[in-house]
């Protein structure tokens, strides 16, 4: 085992970046330069890239069952529609709470009155269904204030 040089840490950044974008001119001539002198950081550049093709060899697509990619879309777009009935399931009860409430106003404006004039002095009106309630007064005999 060699002592680590000095851009061993940068070396390794970028020689796994190197997988994902392309790399500028100065980076590759950097890698270039300390392959040449490091020989721990060319071990662990070639075990990263034998790892690497042996990741990509093994393929999903051989052990997945047929109609996986499909199964796995239908079950987003299933989550997709219980999330949004989730959401807007309390806007939605209530909406149904105020037609309920617009309806039964309606109809309770819609029917007639059903109250009599009653002959009473002030002239209110008696409600023919609780007028056998009312207690029946006699003014006879009762003394008069004057």
């Amino acid at each position: 085992m060699t002592l680590p040089t000095f851009g061993c840490k940068k070396f390794r950044l970028l020689s796994s970046e190197r997988e994902d974008r392309d790399l500028r001119p100065s980076e590759l001539r950097f890698l270039e330069e300390h392959r040449a002198v490091c020989e721990e950081c060319r071990d662990t550049e070639r075990t990263s890239a034998c790892a690497l093709n042996m990741l990509r060899m093994a393929t999903l697509d051989a052990e997945a069952p047929p109609m996986f990619e499909d199964r796995i879309i239908r079950r987003l777009k299933v989550q997709q529609v219980k999330e949004g009935l989730n959401y807007w399931s309390p806007a939605l009860f209530g909406a149904s709470i105020a037609c309920v409430v617009i309806f039964v106003t309606l109809h309770l404006a819609s029917a007639p009155a059903q109250m009599k004039r009653a002959n009473l002095p002030g002239g209110e009106a008696l409600n023919d269904n609780h007028s056998h309630y009312l207690p029946k007064l006699e003014l006879k005999g009762t003394p008069t204030i004057r």
